[in-house]
């Protein structure tokens, strides 16, 4: 059970910040998760709201990769309410079944396409060390480009971000069969 009361409705902020909700809302289409909790600090959702969009919108990241990174994410830093919101997007962008099972398990990502393989273990380099080795960044550079890298990098960032706010408030994963399970 969440630690904190969620934002679910803008009636729960102030007149002046119930701007902060509609752009919630108007974005992301609901209000919940740590959008629900951020929304307990004056403007945290709506600036982090803009650094997201950033990474979704016009993005040189295919839509299958961007999920991609989020569950590779959710995985290294155990956070099973963001495996269990992106899960089914990642299958709606395209995402094959094969790189959807080696980020929930952390498998061996050889068998996997090579853009696949380059979202899990750019994940996991940036995750485990919070460095990524020269080798990668530069094979990296050389098939994807820096805006690609950039994009992806900004991904992963954002979405430990989310991480640390699902996994310290305790969010509640959505229900659902596709469950992340436990690393602990």
């Amino acid at each position: 059970m969440t630690r904190i009361d969620p934002i679910t409705d803008k009636t729960q902020l102030p007149l002046e910040r119930q701007h902060e909700w509609d752009a919630v809302f108007a974005q992301r289409g609901r209000v919940r998760g740590p959008f629900a909790v951020m929304l307990h600090s004056p403007g945290l959702a709506s600036g982090f709201l803009a650094n997201l969009r950033h990474t979704h919108d016009d993005s040189v990241v295919s839509p299958a990769l961007h999920e991609l990174a989020i569950l590779a994410v959710a995985y290294e830093d155990d956070a099973p309410y963001q495996w269990s919101v992106h899960v089914s997007t990642a299958r709606a962008a395209g995402l094959r079944d094969a790189a959807i099972e080696v980020a929930r398990t952390g498998a061996d990502s050889g068998l996997l396409d090579d853009d696949e393989r380059d979202v899990i273990e750019l994940c996991r380099q940036l995750c485990r060390t919070n460095r990524v080795e020269q080798r990668m960044f530069d094979s990296l550079m050389a098939r994807h480009g820096p805006q690609w890298l950039i994009l992806m990098v900004a991904t992963i960032g954002l979405y430990r971000y989310v991480a640390a706010f699902n996994n310290a408030f305790d969010i509640d994963v959505i229900a659902g069969d596709d469950k992340l399970p436990p690393r602990r």
